[in-house]
C-alpha cells in the first residue's frame, strides 16, 4: 500500500469513529417507584399540574444551544411555572419526561419536556 492510501484510510476511520456525550440532568431526589413517607397535601393550592420544556434548535444540522442538563432545565421551568401560578411547591410527583425531535429540510428542533404535579411537602 502506498502512503496516500494509508493516510486516507486513517482519516476516514477517524471520521467514522466519532462520538458525543451529554449530561441530561442533576437531581436532588429522583425515583421511579413510590417513595415511603412522602407526605404531601392534595388540597386546593397545594397541588398543580405543571409543564416545562428545554429545546435546542438546529440549522444546517448544526445544533444551536447547550445539550447539557436539559431534563434539569425543563424540570426547573415546570417548577417555576407552578410557583408563578401561586404554589410554593417543593417536588414534582407523577412525572412524565418526553423527548421530541423534528426537522424540516435544514431546520430542526430537539426538545425535552417534563410534566407532573407540583406539590408542597408537609413538614
Amino acid at each position: 500500500m502506498n502512503k496516500f492510501a494509508v493516510i486516507s484510510a486513517i482519516i476516514i476511520a477517524t471520521l467514522l469513529t466519532s462520538g458525543c456525550s451529554t449530561r441530561l440532568g442533576k437531581f436532588t431526589v429522583a425515583s421511579s417507584h413510590n417513595v415511603r413517607g412522602l407526605d404531601y397535601s392534595i388540597a386546593d393550592k397545594t397541588k398543580q399540574h405543571v409543564t416545562g420544556q428545554s429545546c435546542i434548535h438546529s440549522v444546517f444540522f448544526i445544533p444551536l444551544g447547550h445539550f447539557d442538563d436539559r431534563i434539569q432545565r425543563a424540570m426547573d421551568e415546570a417548577i417555576a411555572s407552578g410557583q408563578t401560578a401561586g404554589l410554593d411547591g417543593d417536588v414534582l410527583v407523577n412525572v412524565r419526561i418526553d423527548h421530541n425531535v423534528w426537522s424540516v429540510i435544514l431546520y430542526g428542533q430537539n426538545c425535552v419536556s417534563v410534566e407532573g404535579d407540583l406539590v408542597k411537602i408537609k413538614k
